[in-house]
């Protein structure tokens, strides 16, 4: 590890820190919190920074390495250094916005929406209880009317447990019939409040999110990614990805060529271990997904409809039976899936460097404050891991190259 020593031209922070992975760069600031790996041009306008090449020279410098055209090198720069300034890597620039430290925390002006919006919670007397594990977390839930369990067990019913031991969290489940006829419910959790659905439809998404919360905040992790999973022999591959990628998609797809579910939204790498242990929520399908799905499910035209807080209306598929026995599984593969239209689909490999940028993107929590041990952890991690993106026309053939490269490894 280097020490980057403040240059007066430029400001650059004076808490980064270079760190190689396979001959790129990666920079950590523990102050901002931010770890990027950078693209080639940033790179080595920050490696001529910190070998003491002045900021005016440096067009030059990338002249003579023969990297860009006269013409090219001062737009060159110009844009390295703005990039750095958007990573916080400079004294005046910005910083990302890091992802929150220690458990899933709701934002403070949801609840105190939520505090405006629900009754305070009074005890009732519940027509039902009912226990559900998930990640260790049992979650014992009271529902008020008989007819919230159905859409509830619609989401989350393959957690039940008969688990008589005391649940590490209660849920409570109100109801009141407005007068427009629907069952308005308000949720609470531990008898505070978490949400409400002003019909029966809207009742399962607020639930589920209730109760995967609640074990992801009662897991010891070091990251929550976003990110579908899938088991492979004794490891597991990573597809991490923003909404909207196809990551659901292709995690079914996968689980249709043998590959085992652990989770098509949530990747828990474990701290000291970094392991990852099944969170095999059901599988959430929109409705623009429903026609496309029904070639792996063809019994998702009967299962209930939900409505979530975004308007969306899902569909929740159930995971394999035994998907939640399985133990953490060490990471053999990271693959960044991208749907898009009328596009060849090709499977490449990218830079770790590149690939640690874009995990951290898909990063949503910490755990613990990020400093330069866990990070040079982290870095010894990634380094034996085999790293792809993804581009994606056709779900079948981007599974295939997937199953392809994974058994390839297999055997090596």
């Amino acid at each position: 590890m280097t020490k980057v020593q403040p240059r007066a031209d430029i400001r650059l922070r004076s808490d980064l820190v270079l760190l190689s992975l396979d001959g790129d760069f990666v920079v950590f600031s523990e102050k901002a919190q931010c770890l990027v790996g950078l693209n080639a041009s940033a790179a080595f306008v920050l490696r001529e920074l910190h070998a003491g090449t002045p900021h005016s020279e440096l067009a030059h410098a990338i002249v003579s390495e023969g990297l860009a055209a006269p013409e090219e090198a001062e737009r060159w720069v110009t844009t390295a250094i703005e990039a750095l300034g958007s990573y916080g890597m400079l004294a005046d620039g910005g910083t990302l916005t890091a992802a929150p430290m220690g458990t899933l925390a709701e934002d403070p002006r949801l609840e105190a929406w939520l505090m405006a919006s629900m009754p305070r919670y009074a005890p009732f007397e519940p027509v039902k209880e009912k226990r559900y594990r998930l990640l260790g977390c049992c979650v014992a839930i009271r529902f008020a009317h008989l007819a919230q369990v159905r859409l509830v067990d619609a989401a989350i019913g393959h957690l039940a447990t008969e688990d008589p031991s005391s649940p590490s969290t209660v849920i409570d489940i109100r109801a009141a019939t407005l007068r427009n006829g629907h069952l308005r419910s308000d949720v609470y959790r531990d008898e505070k409040p978490v949400g409400f659905a002003p019909r029966l439809s809207m009742l399962g998404p607020v639930v589920k999110s209730a109760v995967w919360q609640s074990a992801v905040n009662s897991h010891d992790f070091l990251f929550y990614i976003h990110a579908g999973v899938v088991g492979a022999g004794e490891s597991c591959v990573l597809l991490p990805a923003a909404a909207g990628s196809g990551k659901s998609s292709l995690t079914v797809a996968l689980i249709h060529r043998g590959f085992r579910y652990f989770s098509d939204e949530v990747a828990l790498i474990e701290r000291a271990t970094f392991r990852v242990p099944p969170m095999p929520l059901a599988m959430c399908v929109k409705s623009t997904g429903w026609d496309l799905m029904s070639r792996y499910y063809p019994e998702i035209s009967a299962l209930p409809v939900h409505r979530r807080e975004d308007d969306k209306v899902v569909r929740y598929i159930p995971p394999p039976a035994g998907a939640a026995l399985q133990p953490a599984a060490p990471v053999s593969h990271i693959i960044f899936p991208r749907f898009v239209s009328d596009v060849p689909t090709e499977l490449r490999p990218i830079a770790r460097s590149e690939a640690l940028g874009r995990l951290m993107g898909e990063c949503l929590a910490l755990r613990q404050r990020l400093d330069q041990a866990n990070v040079s952890e982290l870095l010894r991690w990634i380094s034996a891991i085999e790293v792809y993106a993804l581009d994606f026309s056709s779900l079948e053939e981007g599974a295939e190259l997937i199953a392809q490269i994974v058994q390839e490894s297999a055997k090596t």
